[in-house]
């Protein structure tokens, strides 16, 4: 029988995947964020509210599911685009690769804009 391995107590916690974007530019969030402080982010929401964490964008539970579920159904269909748009951005001879990857970047471009457009109609739709 082995004994238990112990992990050294000053080891460096190893991270498998990225932080979360929040996180990674929390400076440049900090000085151009994309909401409103005490604005609902939700655009057919975007009611006042009283923040009570200095990170809270959304007004309530429901208005924050309800934008996990958009990111789901968005972050879908961009999905496969950004992959291969990052397998093949550095392609220089495979003319077939180089053709696919200009697609799923024009893809990508034309799903953001998508995106945008749809959060605009409901703000401007919002009660």
């Amino acid at each position: 029988m082995h004994p238990a391995r112990q992990r050294p107590r000053n080891a460096v916690a190893s991270h498998s995947e990225p932080e979360r974007f929040q996180i990674f530019a929390h400076n440049e969030l900090a000085a151009a964020p994309p909401w409103q402080s005490g604005v609902c982010f939700q655009p057919e929401c975007s009611r006042l509210f009283s923040p009570s964490r200095t990170w809270q964008i959304y007004c309530c539970q429901a208005c924050e599911r309800a934008a996990t579920q958009e990111a789901r159904r968005w972050g879908h269909r961009l999905a496969l685009p950004l992959l291969i748009w990052r397998l093949g951005k550095y392609e220089r001879q495979d003319q077939g690769v180089i053709n696919l990857t200009r697609a799923a970047r024009r893809h990508v471009t034309q799903t953001q804009s998508a995106w945008m457009n749809d959060r605009l109609i409901r703000k401007e739709n919002a009660p």
